[in-house]
C-alpha cells in the first residue's frame, strides 16, 4: 500500500476508535497513548478485512456464487 493509502486509512481508523470511546462514555483524554494506539490498531485492522473481503463479495455476486 502507498502511504496515502495507509494515511487515509489511518484517519478513517481514528475517526471511528473515537465513535468508539465516546459510545463507552469516555473521552480521549481519558485513555492513555498506549490504550488510544490499540483501539486504532483495532480499527486498522477492521478496515483492511473491509477491503480484503469486499471485492471478494462484490466478485462471488458477479459469478453468482452465494
Amino acid at each position: 500500500m502507498t502511504g496515502e493509502v495507509r494515511s487515509r486509512i489511518r484517519e478513517r481508523a481514528i475517526k471511528k476508535a473515537k465513535v468508539q470511546i465516546a459510545l463507552h462514555g469516555r473521552t480521549v483524554e481519558d485513555l492513555s497513548e498506549d490504550d488510544l494506539e490499540i483501539i486504532v490498531a483495532a480499527e486498522e485492522e477492521k478496515i483492511h478485512k473491509q477491503l480484503v473481503i469486499a471485492p471478494l463479495i462484490a466478485i462471488a455476486v458477479v459469478l453468482g456464487i452465494t
